[in-house]
Order: structure tokens, then C-alpha cells, then sequence
């Protein structure tokens, strides 16, 4: 297939400015933004207010700006002050890039920010002798990548308030946070600073006006089609340049199906309720006899039951090897089989309306649920009724007798490599294209392909014409 594609879109790490909740003890990701706190004095938290942070002189991680994840932490600083003269700011973080220092005299406890790191990160309980308390610390190294969004704690409710307008002044400003007044670009929507020009031009391709710190530009998709013999050049020009509303358009000739005979199969829990379609290992209870006969010649319907006519099946087995019920354990079997439930009806209470009859309202298989109470079923392990025998394939020897187990073991390998037994007694050969079996009631069309001429079978399970430009 072919894809034309002209345009952009970027995750840019000072545009989402969402603070996501971590706890202490997981890592940060790069480039993350999270909910930290900082604690302060009730005048420095007017001045971060009103000018925005500023760097620390130094510190056990050097130059920066101290923040945690964990609040507690934040509540204990300023250390010598009173707790009447303590705010805990709520921020949002933008750690960039960051280097996690976990030991004492790391070789980049000072210097990570001189090694392009943004952050550095001190899990809690690493055993730093500098952090007694053992919770979690960071230092941000450049001031506006932390935002003050809330006041979380404050002496008491009138320096809250006060605090809260503050803040809600400055957020409200043009420009706040610290950083040079600002516009905002009419394309990019984003804030005009001194530090990062918003250059507009026209996009090379659809010449729509753009600005270079949009984050997402998609120019107009253009219909596209394989070229063939009958089109002129100008008809080529036109296709590959006219502009329309989607965003880009996929030339694409083939098919892939998922047959029913062709699934993998799944296990559940006795209590999950099959999906229809879905393809089962499921386990069947017979005798020595039976199962050579199961083996040579496939299943055949039961004449009747607590289900009607069928194949009856259990995902448990621990109820397949019950059966035959009245046999002794020396004559007990259990096959493994594949079973291509198709469309299936829950039976789960006594005389239900359809415990007979859901084969003929197109239901494929009937399921009885485990502990569900019907009589018919003392034991309340989970059953499957299997209408259509060729539905159900041995695949294994669950359990039998020593003395019979590799026999039945190699009548069942002898059976899987003959190519020639369908199950149903009809001969059949492999198809050279689709690889499956032949058989009168399934024929196989060969043809070439009307998009790219390839030899195909319309019974194959997936074809897709080559890429062409």
C-alpha cells in the first residue's frame, strides 16, 4: 500500500503541564510531569508567589530547587523555623531528564546537572546519610520547570486565603509564573516569549499558515490511486495534489479472514462463558473401545441426554475422567480435544426453554456453567454439548491405562498424519495455494488476483497485493 503523509506532531515537554500523582518509592519518567510539594516560610512563599522560584546556593545535590513527592517530607521545612511560620506549596514538576543519586559520595551528587540531567531524584530509604528521614527528595536544577498550582498546607486560614489570591492573581496574569510577559500565538496557541521566537510561514506542502512550535500539523491528505495503463500525466498530477478532507488515504487490495477451523486454542476457567466462535481445549470421558474407535473414525453424536443430541465435552478434567460412569477406572480414558464451539447458548437452570432444543434455534453448543443447580448435573462441574461432532478434535491422550496409553498414543499420531482422513470419512488433498484441505463440499476457485494478477485461492485465509508507489 501506499501512505503520503506531510506534517508533524510532537509531544512537547512544556506544553502539557499536568502534575500526575506518584508514590514515593516509584521512579520518575523522563520527561514526566508530577505532583510534588516544597516547603517554605509564610514570606519566601509570597515572594515564590509573586517572582516565581529561584535557585538555591547549594544543598546535598548542589545548586537547585529542593522539591518531594511526598508531602510529609515538605511539612518538616523550613527545619528551624516554627510550624506557625510553615506553607507547603503544591507544584507541578516537569522533570526533564533524570539521574537517580541512591548512595552516599555518588560521583554525580553535585555535578548530574553539568551531565544534561534536569533532575536528581533520592528514593526513600536508600541509606543516604544526608537524609535521616529517609523519604523522598529531588532537585530540579532550572526553576521554571516547577510551578506552584496550590497552597496544600498554611499556619492557619487567614495567611491560606491570603496565600490562595495571591496566587490566583498571578495565574490569572499574562506572563506569570516567572516567566517574561508573554502573548499568545494565534497559531500555536502557545505563550510568545523573548527565549523562543514563533516563526510563521506557509507549510511547503499545503501551504496552509503555520507556526514552527505548533506540537501538531497534519497537511490535508490527497486521494491517491495505483496508477494504470489509461492514465495520463496531468490525470497523475491531479490525483496526487488535490487536497481533501481525510487525513491520508490507503490504497489497499487483499483480505485477511479468520476461519473457524483455522483458530488457536484457548484456555479458560470452567467458570469463564465461552465466546462464540471462540476455539476451546476441552477434555471427553470414554472407554478403551470407544476411544480407538473416537480416534479412527472422529465423533458421533450421543442419541440423547440431559442436553439432547450431541458430542458432550467438559473444559474440566476432573468430570471427564468420571466417564463412563459405570466403567472401572482400567477402562477410563480422556481425551484432550480442540472444540470449535460456533454459537453458543447458556443452559443454567432445570426445564429451561431451550435445554433441549438450542440446536434447532442455531445455536451450535450448549453450555452448562459450574454450580449453576441443575439436578441433572449432583456433581456441579461445568459441561458443554457439541451439536455438530466434526466441531470436536482430538489433539491428545489426557489420561489412560498404562497398558493401553501408547498404543492409543500411536493411533493418534498415525491419524493426524494421514492427510487423507478428514474426519468424516470424505477423501480430500491439499490445496497448492491455500494450503487446506479439498473437499467436494468446499471448492477451492483459483483465479488471478484483480489488483495485482497474483495466482490466488478464494478459499486462502489472507492475501495482500504487493506495495506498489
Amino acid at each position: 500500500m501506499a501512505v503520503q503523509f506531510s506534517g508533524w506532531e510532537v509531544v512537547d515537554d512544556g506544553a502539557s503541564f499536568a502534575g500526575v500523582e506518584l508514590e514515593p518509592s516509584q521512579k520518575p519518567q523522563n520527561r514526566g510531569v508530577y505532583t510534588m510539594y516544597h516547603g517554605t516560610s509564610v514570606a519566601s512563599a509570597r515572594l515564590i508567589i509573586a517572582n516565581g522560584f529561584k535557585q538555591s546556593s547549594g544543598g546535598m545535590l548542589g545548586r537547585g530547587v529542593y522539591v518531594s513527592r511526598d508531602i510529609k517530607k515538605a511539612a518538616h521545612y523550613p527545619l528551624n523555623s516554627n510550624s506557625t511560620d510553615r506553607v507547603v506549596f503544591k507544584l507541578h514538576v516537569r522533570v526533564g531528564r533524570v539521574k537517580r543519586i541512591d548512595k552516599d559520595n555518588h560521583p554525580m551528587q553535585y555535578t548530574w546537572s553539568t551531565h544534561r540531567y534536569d533532575t536528581a531524584w533520592v528514593p526513600p530509604k536508600c541509606g543516604l546519610k544526608a537524609v535521616r528521614s529517609g523519604l523522598e527528595e529531588d532537585c530540579v536544577f532550572d526553576p521554571k520547570r516547577v510551578k506552584v498550582v496550590g497552597i496544600a498546607k498554611a499556619p492557619d486560614a487567614i495567611i491560606q486565603k491570603e496565600l490562595e489570591q495571591l496566587l490566583s492573581k498571578t495565574s490569572s496574569r499574562p506572563g506569570s509564573g516567572g516567566d517574561a510577559t508573554a502573548d499568545v500565538c494565534s497559531l500555536c496557541k502557545k505563550k510568545s516569549q523573548q527565549g523562543a521566537s514563533h516563526i510563521r510561514q506557509q507549510c511547503w506542502e499545503c501551504g496552509q499558515n503555520i507556526c514552527i512550535l505548533m506540537s501538531k500539523h497534519f497537511c490535508p491528505a490527497k486521494p491517491f490511486r495505483l496508477e494504470n495503463e489509461n492514465d495520463t500525466t496531468d490525470e497523475l498530477l491531479f490525483l496526487n495534489s488535490t487536497p481533501c478532507k481525510t487525513k491520508m488515504s490507503l490504497p489497499f487490495f487483499g483480505w485477511e479472514v479468520t476461519y473457524d477451523d483455522d483458530s488457536p486454542r484457548v484456555e479458560l476457567v470452567a467458570s469463564q462463558a465461552p465466546k462464540d466462535s471462540g476455539v476451546y481445549t476441552m477434555f471427553h470421558g470414554t472407554s478403551i473401545a470407544n476411544a480407538r474407535l473416537i480416534i479412527a473414525n472422529g465423533f458421533q453424536q450421543s442419541s440423547g441426554g440431559m442436553l439432547g443430541k450431541g458430542v458432550y465435552v467438559s473444559r474440566d478434567k476432573k468430570k471427564a475422567e468420571r466417564y463412563p460412569l459405570k466403567n472401572a477406572l482400567s477402562d477410563r480414558v480422556v481425551l484432550e480435544l480442540r472444540v470449535h464451539v460456533g454459537r453458543v447458548k447458556r443452559i443454567d437452570i432445570d426445564n429451561h426453554p431451550m435445554q433441549y432444543t438450542w440446536s434447532t434455534q442455531g445455536y451450535d453448543t450448549a453450555w452448562v456453567p459450574p454450580n449453576c443447580g441443575m439436578k441433572a448435573v449432583p456433581s456441579g462441574l461445568e459441561e458443554d454439548c457439541v451439536f455438530d461432532p466434526k466441531r470436536v478434535k482430538v489433539t491428545s491422550i489426557a489420561k489412560a491405562p498404562d497398558t493401553v496409553l501408547s498404543e492409543l498414543q500411536q493411533l493418534l499420531a498415525n491419524s493426524l498424519r494421514n492427510t487423507g482422513n478428514a474426519g468424516d470419512g470424505s477423501a480430500v488433498d491439499v490445496c497448492s495455494l491455500c494450503k487446506r484441505k479439498t473437499q467436494q463440499a468446499s471448492p477451492h476457485i483459483k483465479q488471478p488476483c484483480w489488483g495485482c494478477g497474483q495466482n490466488i485461492c478464494t478459499l486462502m485465509t489472507k492475501h495482500v497485493c504487493p506495495t506498489r508507489p
